[in-house]
């Protein structure tokens, strides 16, 4: 089995390490190894990880959304049945306990309600809509904790990552998973302040956690929502 993995380098980082983390393996590596060197790592430890992504694709598979009416998605902290209907305007609505997504007559008049056709296009609608509500949460919520924490990035945009909420580079731009309109509002805070505080500390040092706490107390209850919830949040 050739294991595919996703490789960060840092400069500051001395030893190597790995994370199966919902269902992909990222290797932490200091600038100095060469891709040889990483790849002869992961090699060696190739028994572990088969069997811990094993364990993470199967939950992955049992627990997260596929997009097929009944279905079940996560939107703001809260689990809703995913509804495909059609109608004249083509869209999606959250509703209390439904997520609906609106598509036209003429594209599921030639597909069957579960089709990987019509999975397929009621994810791009959804991707779109998280991405659309992403923004808007961090358009109003990002001056809010800018001007409490007051560290000042360069800029911020939204995207859709596979294995992180969010990211600080060296050029104090941030980025945020459009996926993380699925967790509750103070779960989404918690990722901002958390990406704001790697402005001042580039690591996960001491300070850089004391600093968290500062501005964001509950982290830690932050951190462990994320971690129980990890299998649910991630799409096929």
């Amino acid at each position: 089995m050739s294991l595919v993995y996703e490789t960060i380098r840092s400069s500051r980082r001395k030893t190597i390490g790995l994370q199966v983390k919902r269902g992909k393996i990222v290797v932490r590596a200091p600038s100095f190894l060469s891709n040889t060197e990483i790849d002869s790592f992961v090699r060696q430890k190739s028994a572990w990880l088969e069997s811990k992504l094993r364990i993470q694709q199967s939950n992955i598979a049992e627990h997260s959304c596929n997009f097929a009416t009944g279905s079940f998605i996560w939107v703001k902290g809260e689990r809703k049945k995913l509804r495909v209907s059609l109608a004249e305007k083509v869209g999606v609505r959250d509703e209390s306990a439904r997520l609906d997504v609106m598509l036209s007559s003429r594209f599921l008049s030639t597909s069957d309600q579960n089709s990987a056709q019509l999975r397929a296009k009621v994810k791009k609608h959804i991707e779109s809509w998280f991405t659309q509500k992403a923004e808007e949460y961090l358009s109003s919520r990002l001056p809010e904790l800018i001007e409490q924490t007051g560290l000042l990035p360069n800029s911020y945009k939204v995207r859709k990552y596979k294995a992180r909420w969010g990211s600080c580079n060296n050029r104090g731009e941030l980025s945020f998973n459009s996926l993380l309109l699925m967790v509750p509002p103070w779960v989404f805070d918690y990722v901002i302040i958390h990406e704001l505080c790697h402005l001042k500390y580039p690591n996960h040092s001491k300070n850089f956690w004391q600093l968290v706490a500062l501005y964001c107390p509950y982290y830690g209850e932050a951190k462990q929502w994320l971690k129980a919830h990890q299998y649910q949040l991630v799409w096929q």
